[in-house]
């Protein structure tokens, strides 16, 4: 059986950098962030109709990963930030957008805004991370779905996230 790990977090929080590391480590595959691709292939501009695109072409993505996935699948990204996106941009959330944001992960990574916010061209700004951060901790509360705070330099947050996914720092 494959879990499925989520990585969340703001903007610039190592998502990415984290999922690609562990899914090496652990010699498995990582889902990339489609939602990310589409915005830098359209330059930044996305209508209403593209979020509910995204979030259905990410866990199509995820469940295509998962044929090749060994033990894990790591998530760097849910459509739950996809809809935390459209209510940001839109002042709303499409219907089949909510229900695809209730999707459980077998548990979620959380990274920490802790470090320098590099800015890219495509992102908001720091304060920008710290209102992400903060809408996925309390979601991930409310949905009662296990995660864990990943926090500090990189080699921290792949110590603690291998600890709690029980498969020792080797």
């Amino acid at each position: 059986m494959v879990k499925r790990i989520a990585l969340l977090g703001g903007e610039s929080s190592g998502k990415s950098t984290l999922a690609a590391v562990l899914a090496e480590r652990l010699s498995t595959v990582w889902v990339e962030e489609y939602g990310r691709e589409l915005w830098v292939k359209r330059d930044a501009a996305l209508d209403f109709e593209d979020l509910l695109h995204i979030g259905e072409v990410q866990v199509l993505r995820e469940e295509k990963a998962l044929a090749r996935a060994r033990g894990f699948l790591f998530c760097d990204t849910t459509p739950l930030v996809t809809a935390f996106y459209s209510q940001a941009m839109f002042g709303r959330v499409a219907p089949e957008l909510e229900a695809l944001a209730r999707r459980t992960y077998d548990h979620s990574l959380l990274c920490a805004p802790d470090f320098p916010f590099v800015q890219d061209g495509y992102r908001e700004d720091a304060a920008f991370r710290q209102t992400q951060h903060d809408a996925y901790r309390e979601a991930l509360i409310r949905s009662g779905q296990p995660f864990t705070l990943v926090e500090g330099p990189l080699e921290r947050r792949i110590e603690t996230a291998l600890a709690v996914l029980d498969v020792g720092t080797g």
